[in-house]
């Protein structure tokens, strides 16, 4: 149905902000497909979206969104994505270097930092929708907070380092397996959300990274290069995953 594009985006906001506060998909399409029939004919009498819902767009965003139940599933749901395809992304970088030995503070530290990272997007993207930023503040703020859990993953993996406990401990062939269910998760993900990030950006990770820990450079400036290919890349591949899974309901409701 053709509204205006003040309309449009009011609409696209309202379903980030929804979806970002854990509200049912299908329930956000029906929602925002019903108010698009009434703006549509509010429009032909020449009134403006604020003429319709009688309050200001952030008003009527967390009135919506106290009406709507929480989705318990639906949050595991992407909880679940994000923390597999993570742990995938990084174990498979371990594969490749064959340095897979774990401790209980990895096994722990990693998944709580991707959910923190997770929450963090998600309350981002619920304050993003709420206001009217450019795309380009919009990007600078996920950048920032894209700086957050790294801090805390670093934190994590110097704790591993420096009390030096080992838990869990591959061999080869447990590497090459592990290697190839990392590969099929993030490919699965990657069909899943219609997205070939999860799959370009261990390319673009794992490749320079090869290459950078067999060139003749000092070992100092290995790890440096290294040290700063694989949190960029682990992070914006978590985020830009989030943006295509938020996009993707955008254009559901469109």
């Amino acid at each position: 149905m053709n509204v205006s594009k003040e309309s449009r985006d009011f609409l696209d906001r309202l379903s980030v902000y929804l979806f970002a506060s854990g509200k049912n998909e299908k329930e956000i399409r029906e929602i925002t497909g019903e108010l698009e029939d009434h703006l549509h004919e509010a429009e032909k009498k020449g009134k403006s979206v604020e003429d319709i819902t009688g309050l200001t767009a952030k008003q009527y965003m967390d009135q919506i969104a106290k009406e709507m139940p929480f989705d318990k599933m639906g949050v595991f749901k992407y909880a679940m994505v994000l923390i597999f395809g993570a742990i995938a992304f990084y174990v498979m970088g371990d594969a490749i270097n064959g340095t897979m030995d774990y401790s209980w503070i990895i096994l722990i530290g990693l998944p709580v930092m991707v959910l923190l990272y997770g929450g963090m997007i998600a309350k981002l993207f619920k304050y993003t929708a709420g206001k009217v930023f450019s795309k380009k503040k919009e990007f600078t703020l996920l950048m920032v907070l894209g700086g957050v859990p790294l801090v805390g993953m670093g934190a994590v993996v110097f704790l591993d380092q420096f009390l030096e406990v080992r838990t869990i401990s591959f061999g080869t062939t447990g590497r090459m397996v592990a290697f190839v269910l990392c590969a099929l998760i993030l490919i699965g993900i990657s069909i899943w959300s219609k997205t070939p990030i999860m799959i370009i950006l261990p390319i673009v990770v794992f490749v320079p990274q090869y290459f950078i820990e067999r060139s003749s450079w000092s070992e100092e400036t290995q790890l440096m290069m290294i040290g700063m290919i694989f949190p960029i890349g682990f992070m914006i591949s978590l985020g830009i995953s989030f943006l295509q899974i938020w996009r993707k309901e955008r254009r559901q409701t469109a």
